[in-house]
């Protein structure tokens, strides 16, 4: 199982899958073998592959929240793939999996903060917000050294029309973690629209520095989860300072 787990964290996928299958080979029971072999084929793109694998460990070791969280991770995969695909059906057929297998989780462990994460993820997007910052804010109280939860707290709160709340949340966050690029960006383009541009141009510049691709709006697309007036937000600060 190490020598899986060793493959996997250096990202040598084939390696990995050969010694979780040889695993499974001798111990055809193993729930974390599973489990593991699921988060390979997610890494490597293969979500309908690591569903099987994830319902297998549940199958195998029901009480256990991971593999629960695991496939939600999975499920919300095929359903961007669908959406991607315009199918959107499909999506949403695969974002109410996600959403069940998130609460397993949670039913199963009440702290199991990544259940909390990923049930906002996937909140996010179906559109609901306020379902979303509810998640998102257990698993920030869980696991309050991580600062990206907090920072999702954040954008849910803007998105919630709380700006101000959201404004003093993402300066804790950049205060503790100066060289979180996307906070500084994040409140940059909170602190634009609200009003205070030097502000704003101060936290942007910050985030530039730490890595010139936030200047892309495609970049930010890409990279992160915002709910949609972030975006916008966003949008308004690079369509005027973001270009000077």
């Amino acid at each position: 199982m190490q020598n899986g787990v060793r493959a996997a964290t250096q990202q040598r996928w084939e390696d990995a899958e050969r010694f979780f299958q040889i695993v499974l080979q001798q111990e055809p029971d193993s729930a974390s073998a599973y489990s593991n072999l699921g988060n390979v084929h997610l890494s490597e793109g293969r979500a309908e592959e690591a569903v099987r694998d994830f319902s297998r460990a549940i199958a195998i070791a029901p009480t256990a929240p991971v593999p629960y969280l695991n496939r939600a991770i999975a499920e919300e995969q095929l359903g961007v793939n669908a959406a991607s695909s315009g199918n959107q059906a499909e999506a949403e057929r695969h974002y109410e999996a996600a959403l069940r297998d998130c609460r397993d989780a949670q039913d199963r462990d009440s702290k199991e903060f990544a259940a909390f994460f990923n049930e906002g993820n996937v909140q996010v997007r179906v559109g609901q917000y306020e379902a979303a910052l509810a998640a998102y804010s257990r698993a920030a109280d869980l696991a309050p050294g991580i600062a990206g939860y907090r920072l999702r707290q954040a954008e849910l709160l803007f998105q919630n029309a709380r700006p101000a709340d959201a404004d003093s949340m993402m300066r804790g966050v950049v205060r503790k973690n100066p060289n979180y690029a996307e906070a500084q960006a994040a409140l940059a383009a909170v602190e634009w629209v609200s009003g205070q541009q030097g502000k704003a141009e101060e936290h942007f510049d910050k985030a530039v520095s730490l890595d010139g691709r936030w200047r892309k709006m495609g970049f930010i697309r890409q990279q992160t989860r915002w709910p949609p007036a972030l975006y916008d937000a966003m949008e308004k600060f690079l369509a005027i300072a973001g270009s000077s």
